[in-house]
């Protein structure tokens, strides 16, 4: 009797949200996007923890008109009307769902489909991702000093290899005095700074108005002040506006689907980005992620010289050997920070960033709360350094 009216309240929340036999992959955390077309028999999911895997069946059976219903309901739930002469509808729900859904066979020929896009409402922080394994925490302290001064970094990789995670994770490590703009297709970054300024594409139905792409979007924050511009994974032109906004003295961040830096240069440079090889320069730094059996890690970082080459910074050789293995010897590899920064203080700083990082690891501080106190505490302390915050 004591489990009941907890029963009682699962059942009716999954009433209400509309989602019927999809309400638990919508409320499972683990749960990154939700599939399924009339002609499948199966709903499909990619599982965050196994992403290597790709498309998984679920025990979840529909029929066509279960599809068909499912997908008149996920049309309700972003505003949008769905039918047979509106047979194509995206956007957004409230609770940060990105929603595509075809009706029909009309531009389908597997009937009605649907593809649920989900948040991600587990948020990781640098500590936690260096207490995974994905970096080691001199590296994060390299990443920290690139981005406090307003480096250009882009994280690239292929599908599901973590480029979202970390840049997620690094965003926790920007100074909570900082103004940041983030702009997205689907929302799912989050910063713990208080001046922060989310963005978000908006795509909708033809004759309900005009699309807000990411260019739009990016044009219009470069006259927001912002300290940081984030975009969520570059596609397009709009490539072209972050490195303006580079020039202009803005920190960047950004990912993009590549699996080396030299793909990352030849897909800068093609159509459609189309950006002329010289302006690459402004790139301080390609950090390239993998996911081996679903473990994600960086595999290597690269920075990019006044004339476009790569020089080495990082590479991970093995899961417990990367070269170079410690910040004294990383000083060695970096073009960027030695042009800034005496040799003697880049040293320092590596060094006691990285004991820093390696003692929230060791007590645990793997929140954004706490790390964001911890990072404020440390920034107002070293502020009479004279450092660049």
């Amino acid at each position: 009797f004591i489990q009941q009216p907890l029963t009682i309240q699962y059942y009716y929340n999954k009433i209400a949200s509309g989602y019927g036999l999809l309400y638990p992959l919508v409320q499972d955390p683990y749960i990154e996007e939700i599939s399924c077309s009339s002609d499948d028999r199966y709903v499909s999911v990619i599982h965050r923890k196994h992403g290597w895997y790709g498309w998984m069946n679920t025990n979840i059976v529909v029929n066509s008109e279960a599809v068909d219903r499912i997908v008149l309901s996920l049309a309700r739930s972003i505003g949008r009307h769905i039918s047979i002469a509106h047979p194509v509808v995206e956007g957004l729900t409230n609770n940060g769902l990105r929603i595509s859904a075809t009706y029909g066979r009309e531009v389908s020929r597997k009937g009605s489909s649907f593809v649920i896009r989900k948040k991600p409402q587990i948020s990781f922080t640098i500590t936690k991702l260096v207490d995974n394994g994905t970096l080691p925490a001199f590296i994060a302290a390299y990443l920290w000093l690139v981005m406090e001064y307003r480096g250009f970094i882009v994280i690239a990789g292929g599908v599901s290899s973590g480029k979202t995670t970390l840049l997620q994770a690094l965003l926790t490590l920007i100074p909570p005095t900082r103004r940041v703009v983030t702009i997205e297709d689907t929302p799912e970054i989050t910063t713990s700074t208080g001046y922060w300024d989310p963005l978000v594409e908006r795509i909708i139905s033809v004759g309900e108005g005009s699309n807000i792409d990411m260019y739009s979007l990016l044009k219009f924050s470069l006259r927001r002040r912002a300290d940081y511009l984030v975009v969520g994974e570059v596609r397009g032109v709009e490539a072209r506006l972050l490195i303006q906004a580079s020039r202009l003295g803005h920190g960047v961040l950004t990912t993009i689907h590549a699996e080396s830096p030299e793909y990352v240069i030849e897909r800068l440079v093609s159509p459609p980005i189309s950006i002329p090889k010289n302006l690459l320069s402004n790139i301080w730094c390609i950090v390239i992620m993998e996911n081996t059996q679903g473990i994600r890690r960086i595999r290597e970082i690269q920075e990019v010289d006044n004339r476009v080459k790569l020089h080495s910074v990082f590479k991970m050789i093995d899961i417990d050997k990367f070269e170079p293995m410690d910040p004294e010897s990383l000083v060695k590899n970096t073009i960027r920070l030695t042009k800034i920064l005496d040799q003697e203080v880049l040293i320092n700083e590596l060094v006691s960033r990285t004991v820093f990082i390696n003692k929230l690891v060791s007590n645990g501080v793997f929140d954004i709360g706490s790390l964001s106190e911890e990072l404020s505490r440390y920034y107002f302390e070293t502020a009479d350094r004279g450092f660049k915050i």
